[in-house]
């Protein structure tokens, strides 16, 4: 099959920074790619790298495709490229031929269908104002934490007075980042372990600190990110909970057809993807919560600006960049 391959890069601000142990982001840059068949059919993709270094190795590799090509020397080509472009391309011809079909809407911009994530600089006014929000709809929340950004006591106080101001109808993700040691991480899994409101404990060790995590994972649900990332192999061998991120990942469609054949213990987690890698995040989240442990996911709804970059329509976020 012939190709016609186009890119256009984005930039946007987030409507408040993210913050985590490593890094804090403000504003989000990346590219659409849209691939066309030689039958006309068309496919979208998007390039979203996290990282500063990511961004500029991935524009010197994407300024390496050419405009017309064909999808085996495409493959060949990119199979040394950055996750990102990998993930952007498999997705585009994964649309193209029909393995994925997106949906007009999918519904996941209401306070109870994604997680909800902390102001990391106003943690408690943060989670009053949704335990307002929560209590006017009567339904169960869910809000991640983002930990490992100040002194360990100060973060425990934080925790002590989360755990006293929730019931079951708030459930709790907390994220280190892999920013602890093994230390804290075992002091925070035994104050945690018999709390019914945590959902899992997200990547709290660096993502080479396989022992210690495993043996976190016998004490309370851990749920790996960072880790997955850097050794792709986990995905068929960790037994635990896995934040899956199909922008970061070289092939979304593995994991469209794990959760379409109900793997358990998937969670669907963004990278700040604009509304065409968005498309991906919604339909994977539509179908783990048809599966054998449904889960909100982790989107962030409430970081975006109001832009077209956001529509659910991939065809005008093209025409309008």
């Amino acid at each position: 099959m012939n190709l016609i391959f186009k890119k256009k890069s984005y930039k946007f601000v987030l409507s408040t920074k993210v913050k985590n142990s490593k890094t804090t982001y403000l504003t989000k840059s990346g590219w659409i790619i849209k691939l066309t068949s030689n039958d006309k059919k068309i496919g979208f993709g998007e390039v979203s790298p996290l990282l500063e270094d990511e961004l500029k190795n991935c524009a010197k590799q994407l300024n390496m495709i050419p405009e017309h090509v064909k999808v085996f020397n495409l493959f060949e080509q990119i199979n040394i490229f950055h996750p990102c472009i990998q993930s952007a391309i498999n997705s585009a011809l994964a649309e193209i031929n029909g393995k994925i079909i997106f949906k007009d809407n999918y519904y996941f911009d209401e306070i109870d269908k994604t997680a909800i994530l902390l102001n990391s600089e106003n943690v408690i006014s943060d989670l009053n104002e949704i335990k307002k929000k929560q209590s006017n709809i009567g339904k169960s929340v869910t809000i991640k934490w983002k930990v490992g950004l100040k002194k360990n006591h100060e973060e425990e106080a934080i925790l002590e007075e989360i755990l006293s101001q929730i019931d079951n109808n708030i459930k709790l993700r907390l994220d280190a980042n892999g920013s602890w040691g093994r230390k804290i991480a075992n002091r925070w899994a035994d104050i945690l372990k018999d709390n019914k409101n945590i959902d899992w404990l997200e990547q709290p060790l660096c993502f080479d600190d396989l022992d210690g995590l495993n043996d976190l994972n016998k004490k309370i649900p851990i749920a790996l990110d960072e880790s997955l990332l850097k050794f792709p192999t986990l995905i068929d061998e960790w037994e635990g909970w896995q934040i899956r991120r199909p922008s970061q990942e070289n092939n979304p469609v593995k994991l469209l057809r794990e959760l379409e054949n109900k793997k358990a213990l998937i969670s669907i987690s963004t990278s700040f993807e604009t509304g065409i890698g968005r498309r991906w995040l919604y339909h994977l989240s539509s179908l783990q919560l048809q599966g054998p442990t449904p889960k909100v996911p982790g989107l962030a709804i409430n970081k975006f600006p109001n832009s077209f970059l956001f529509l659910n329509d991939a065809k005008k976020i093209w025409d309008q960049l």
